[in-house]
C-alpha cells in the first residue's frame, strides 16, 4: 500500500473518533436538555411541596412508632441497664435502621418522575406539557393533581403503618423473649 493510502486510512480513522465523540457530546446536550426541562416540568407540577408533605407524613408516622416502641421497652425493661440496655438498644436500632433501609429503596416520586418523563417523552413533547402546565389550566390541573397525590399518600401511609404494625409486634414478642431470658439469668 502506498503512503497516500495509508494517510487516508489514518485520516479516516482520526475523522471517525471525532464524529463519534461529537456525536456522543451531542447526545450528551441532548439528555442535559431533557434533563433541565424535565426539571421545570417537575416544578410546574410542585413536586417538591408533593415530596415534603410525604416527608412530614411518614415522619410523623415514624415518631409514632418511636414513642410506641419506647413505651413498650420501658414497660417491658424499667430496670434494664449495663450489658441489658445496650443489647435492647442494639436491637432497636437494628429495627429502625431496617425500616429506613427498605423505605430509602424505594426512593422519591421525583426520582420515579424524571424517569417516566425522560424514558416517555421527547424534547418537544416536554415543551408541549411544560407548556401546558404554564397555562392557568394546567396549573389548576396541577394543584388537583398534588391535592390527589397526598390524599392518596395518607391513605398509603396507613396502610403501610398497618403492615408495620406487623414488624413491631415482631419487636416487641423478640424483646419480651429478651426479658424472660434475662430473668431466669438473674433467677
Amino acid at each position: 500500500m502506498g503512503s497516500c493510502c495509508i494517510q487516508t486510512i489514518i485520516w479516516l480513522c482520526c475523522v471517525g473518533i471525532v464524529l463519534s465523540a461529537v456525536g456522543l457530546q451531542v447526545a450528551d446536550l441532548d439528555k442535559f436538555k431533557a434533563s433541565e426541562k424535565i426539571e421545570k416540568l417537575l416544578d410546574l407540577i410542585h413536586i417538591s411541596e408533593l415530596e415534603a408533605e410525604s416527608d412530614a407524613l411518614t415522619q410523623k408516622y415514624i415518631d409514632e412508632y418511636k414513642q410506641e416502641v419506647a413505651g413498650y421497652i420501658k414497660a417491658a425493661f424499667p430496670d434494664a441497664a449495663g450489658e441489658t440496655k445496650r443489647k435492647i438498644d442494639a436491637h432497636v436500632e437494628v429495627f429502625w435502621e431496617d425500616l429506613r433501609t427498605s423505605m430509602g429503596e424505594i426512593g422519591t416520586i421525583g426520582d420515579h418522575l424524571k424517569d417516566a418523563y425522560a424514558e416517555s417523552f421527547s424534547e418537544d413533547e416536554l415543551d408541549g406539557v411544560i407548556a401546558y402546565y404554564s397555562t392557568p389550566v394546567g396549573a389548576k390541573d396541577a394543584k388537583m393533581k398534588k391535592r390527589v397525590a397526598i390524599e392518596y399518600n395518607r391513605l398509603w401511609m396507613d396502610r403501610f403503618t398497618s403492615q408495620y404494625q406487623s414488624r413491631v409486634e415482631a419487636l416487641f414478642k423478640t424483646l419480651a423473649k429478651m426479658a424472660k431470658e434475662i430473668g431466669k439469668q438473674g433467677a
